[in-house]
């Protein structure tokens, strides 16, 4: 038996990317526009995903950065590159 559609994968809404954008803000300040460009450009749902989790689980912004470089066929979500609070911890054994 077939799986339904998921409507869901059809299209990427532009709130969705714009979710994502504000998260990113949140989480690491300004924007560039290059970054705004690559992911209103994105078109499949995975990456999207994908992107969420990076962003909310990237130790930095340079960890951020390189995952959302990769394209859509990256996967991987370890290390301590993905420990949101890792820069927070070094920051407090150098006190």
């Amino acid at each position: 038996m077939e799986h339904e559609h998921d409507h869901r994968h059809a299209t990427i809404s532009v709130a969705e990317k714009e979710d994502l954008l504000g998260l990113i803000h949140m989480r690491f300040g300004q924007v560039p526009a290059s970054v705004r460009e690559k992911i209103m450009a994105i078109d499949h749902l995975d990456v999207l995903d994908r992107l969420f989790l990076i962003a909310v689980n990237a130790a930095n912004w340079d960890v951020f950065e390189a995952e959302l470089n990769e394209g859509k066929d990256s996967f991987k979500i370890t290390g301590d590159g993905f420990d949101p609070l890792a820069e927070k911890r070094g920051n407090q054994s150098d006190q």
